[in-house]
């Protein structure tokens, strides 16, 4: 029970972190570059949606001390939590594309995925019965990144 109280606080902690990020960039967007929001859907949808998805991750993870059925809990956090910090990429992602230049957006996208892969490989290294659950995982990662993050960054969507 208490790997589970520490790996929970961990990833309450992550969470809370990356919240903090989507509130400044948020406040940073509607401080410098308000457009933005209004001519970039991607970019405003995301993180509008980022944020209560992060938080709902927040609120599942926290009831896995609690809660009674403890799988069903890890997967509605381990989902929102993946599509939040997916769309919090994506829009980082696209920023850089739209004001920097679209090969460092790209790249800073691409980055992600190859780093969730890497992290997953190490973890199968450690533990081969994690194979299934980790290409799930970085299957769904990556096809949010490229789907929201990338597709746009290059004007497809």
């Amino acid at each position: 029970m208490k790997d589970l109280a520490e790996k929970t606080k961990s990833r309450i902690d992550v969470n809370r972190t990356l919240l903090q990020i989507c509130f400044v960039i948020f406040a940073l967007i509607v401080g410098l570059n308000p457009t933005l929001l209004r001519e970039n859907k991607f970019i405003s949808i995301q993180l509008t949606f980022a944020i209560p998805l992060l938080l709902s991750s927040i609120f599942y993870r926290s009831r896995l001390l609690y809660g009674k059925k403890i799988a069903e809990l890890e997967k509605f956090g381990f989902i929102s939590f993946i599509i939040g910090y997916s769309f919090l990429i994506n829009v980082l992602g696209i920023l850089l594309s739209i004001l920097v230049s679209v090969i460092i957006g790209i790249s800073f996208l691409i980055f992600n995925i190859v780093l969730a892969v890497i992290y997953s490989l190490v973890e199968i290294k450690i533990n081969k019965k994690k194979i299934k659950e980790r290409f799930f995982k970085d299957l769904l990662f990556a096809l949010l990144i490229v789907i929201f993050g990338i597709l746009p960054s290059i004007g497809y969507l």
